[in-house]
């Protein structure tokens, strides 16, 4: 996004450079030269006949490939330093005998001084090979040169998010489900489409899913290794947004201080002073989102509405929410070292060479690492938070965490474990007082 490269060079003026001892007032000079000079040049016995026309530069078949295709590259004299343009097609000539250079009067002063005769078509081979071997090597030439090319990857990347777009497109346009977030689905789910979600049969449970019908819907979370956590704080963070007041948010404020106080007594090196500013950072976007949703909207639908894309527009990817997920997870290890008295009896092959903080950081604090019943419950003491799982497969529903005692009204986080995973469940609204009356 995860990036500035020179431009491409261009090709000049667009007039052909002459070639070196090839000077545009050689005629006039020879004009200028004194009769009886020229006299004996033609007496001379010796002197061979004029120069024909300078053969053109011939460009590579390839240039002339890409040319005819539109898409050709200015040539680079990187030697040089000096930008050749392509050269006007000339008719050819027959090309000049070595001996004859010497006619002119640059190549004998180029002869005098020691130097050979001038091959442009070499010097022009030559700094063709010299420009293909920057292009080759990476250099700012070949980046720049064709910078009308756009990059393969580029390319793929662009098709991908087309091709996205317009699958959701067409699932919005059909009536098709259309999920805002891999993470977390932006639809939740009838309970009674729970078994053909999660493809179990009655056979397989012995009694359906009857069990399920205190629950109105479902909502399906990521299987990466952290959908326990996701689906604990979102559904948690989820029912905070309904709330008119911010009791909870400042109650959960107090309990993570505390933990935070447990690590600084544990003398940990850990990711948790960074993750837990991102934690708060988060809280107070909660705050601020039931704030603009009050002042936004008018309709009470509307504002819970708000509250609840903006929730799930957090949820959307790891770029927000990995700081997140590694704060719960440091959590839960904290909670368990510090009560470790409690734990040691719980978790099986401790001794003096793998101990309490030796097994957290080997089976909690790592990312995408399944979370079970140990973990679950420390999560749900240390925030306080009372935590119910109901079994896809039947039986009673297991209450990991009850509060922190009768008559405390908590937010409270039901999930459901189907085997190898957790999602969020909603509890069906409690009948109002005229419902009761209707029904009786």
């Amino acid at each position: 996004m995860r990036q500035g490269s020179p431009a491409a060079m261009g090709s000049g003026s667009g007039t052909a450079e002459p070639a070196h001892g090839q000077h545009g007032n050689s005629s006039s000079s020879a004009a200028s030269a004194s009769p009886s000079a020229v006299e004996a040049d033609a007496s001379s016995p010796s002197s061979p006949p004029p120069l024909p026309p300078a053969a053109p530069l011939e460009r590579p078949q390839e240039e002339r490939d890409r040319e005819q295709a539109g898409g050709s590259c200015s040539a680079t004299a990187a030697g040089a330093g000096k930008i050749l343009a392509s050269p006007p097609p000339v008719p050819s000539s027959e090309p000049s005998s070595p001996s004859s250079s010497s006619s002119s009067p640059d190549g004998a002063d180029a002869a005098a001084a020691g130097a050979g005769a001038f091959d442009s078509r070499a010097v022009f081979q030559r700094l063709v090979r010299e420009q293909t071997a920057i292009k080759e090597s990476g250099g700012p030439s070949a980046e720049g040169a064709c910078r009308k090319k756009k990059p393969e990857e580029a390319q793929v990347k662009s098709s991908h998010a087309i091709g996205a777009l317009w699958n959701n497109l067409r699932k919005f346009f059909h009536g098709e489900e259309w999920h805002y977030s891999q993470h977390v689905n932006h639809q939740t789910r009838p309970i009674a489409e729970v078994s053909k979600y999660y493809l179990v049969p009655d056979l397989a449970t012995g009694q359906g899913v009857d069990h399920l019908d205190v629950y109105s819907e479902f909502r399906p979370v990521s299987g990466d290794g952290e959908c326990f956590y996701r689906s604990f704080i979102f559904s948690y963070l989820e029912q905070v947004l309904d709330r008119q007041d911010t009791h909870e948010e400042h109650r959960l404020l107090d309990a993570v201080k505390r933990v935070s106080l447990q690590h600084a007594d544990l003398r940990w090196t850990s990711e948790f002073p960074r993750s837990y500013r991102a934690f708060k950072k988060l809280i107070k976007k909660v705050k601020r989102w039931k704030r603009h949703g009050r002042w936004k909207w008018n309709s009470i639908t509307s504002t819970s509405s708000y509250r609840k894309e903006k929730l799930l527009e957090f949820f959307r990817s790891y770029d927000t929410t990995e700081d997140i997920l590694t704060f719960l997870r440091l959590v839960v290890a904290i909670w368990i070292c510090s009560q470790g008295k409690k734990y040691e009896l719980r978790i099986p092959g401790l001794d003096k060479n793998y101990s309490l903080k030796d097994w957290c950081f080997q089976h909690v604090t790592p990312s995408r690492e399944y979370a079970d019943h140990v973990m679950m419950t420390a999560l749900a003491e240390a925030l306080e938070v009372p935590l119910r799982v109901e079994l896809l497969s039947g039986g009673p529903a297991q209450d990991i965490y009850a509060g922190p005692g009768p008559g405390v009204p908590r937010v409270s986080v039901t999930l459901l474990y189907t085997g190898n995973h957790y999602d969020v469940l909603y509890p069906r609204a409690p009948p109002t007082e005229s419902s009761r009356q209707q029904t009786s």
